[in-house]
């Protein structure tokens, strides 16, 4: 109930007393009606009025949210630091332990790249990206950039990381004594020598058919590191590889393209067969890492005038023509 409403009431009251004894003047009645109307509004004018709010100093602080589908977890501070103080009690007490990565293989093997280019028959896997200078820094030990290193096969000189050994052995490297067979063997060893252990080499001979060295018969065949081990098995395995049966140039090319070397040293004294023109262009698109080509050609006498197709090999893949005259050699 309002405070006005017991006033009215009794001011009601005193009014109708007074019509009923008509004792009361209109102009008193209407004195004390204005006068309960005043009292009244002072009643209200004084109603208390509320101030502001004062709320006692709070400490401001940062919290972590953690919201999953079935509910939202906060952290504070507090919650963070004692976390990180278990955690770092947990590194502690487990560096005593052996990390399990030390207990992992290392293996340094790189296969070769299988290829719908290639025959079937070879068994080859994917090639790995070559070392570049993994104890030398940025300078090899011939001062070549990027650990690169510089070696020649019968003048024919490269410059690279990797490098690959194409060397024809058809019956007729047997000729004049045996004389090519050797020196091509003696070339091949003597640039395997140039090679340090962070560099990649591949050997391939070659007749009617492709013959990779390939001293891990457990794996597939794969580029190799020079280290001296296998510089030494290298060496075995040259000296091991005999001369005989007919020439197939295309596929034992294809199968060194096929592992994206820096230089290529093709070697061969098969005036036939030849590479025709379009199995040139076949070798010069897949050459796609921009090997350089050296082709060093056997021949019995001077050498015949005009352009052959050896040096048109190496022509159009960025490397240098050599002739060897076999008749001369010792």
């Amino acid at each position: 109930m309002s405070v006005a409403a017991p006033i009215t009431k009794n001011f009601e009251s005193f009014a109708s007393d007074c019509r009923g004894t008509r004792r009361v003047p209109a102009w008193l009645m209407s004195v004390g009606l204005h006068t309960c109307l005043l009292v009244l509004a002072a009643l209200l004018i004084r109603s208390p009025t509320k101030g502001p709010n004062i709320e006692p100093d709070r400490t401001a602080g940062i919290a972590l949210v953690q919201r999953s589908q079935a509910e939202t977890t906060y952290f504070t501070e507090q919650d963070v630091a004692s976390m990180s103080s278990t955690a770092a009690t947990s590194v502690t007490d487990s560096s005593s332990q052996p990390s399990p990565l030390a207990e992992l293989p290392v293996e340094l093997a790189i296969q070769l790249p299988a290829s719908n280019e290639l025959s079937s028959s070879t068994g080859l896997g994917q090639v790995l990206p070559g070392a570049i200078g993994f104890t030398t820094g940025s300078q090899g030990a011939r001062g070549l950039p990027g650990g690169q290193t510089r070696t020649q096969v019968f003048g024919a000189e490269g410059s690279g990381n990797k490098f690959v050994y194409v060397f024809d052995r058809s019956a007729s490297m047997e000729g004049f004594q045996g004389r090519p067979m050797a020196a091509a063997k003696s070339q091949l060893i003597a640039s395997l020598s140039d090679l340090e252990s962070v560099h990649q080499f591949q050997i391939v001979f070659y007749n009617d058919e492709p013959a990779v060295f390939h001293p891990d018969r457990s794996r597939p065949p794969s580029i190799l590191f020079a280290s001296d081990e296998n510089k030494q098995l290298a060496k075995s395995f040259v000296e091991g590889m005999t001369a005989f049966g007919g020439t197939r140039h295309v596929e034992a090319i294809t199968l060194a393209l096929g592992m994206s070397p820096d230089v290529i040293f093709f070697l061969t004294d098969a005036a036939e067969p030849q590479l025709t023109p379009a199995e040139l262009s076949a070798i010069r698109r897949r050459n796609r890492s921009e090997a350089t080509i050296n082709a060093i050609e056997f021949g019995s006498g001077p050498r015949p005038r005009g352009e052959n197709f050896l040096m048109r090999l190496a022509r159009e893949n960025h490397g240098k023509h050599v002739y060897v005259d076999v008749s001369k050699l010792p």
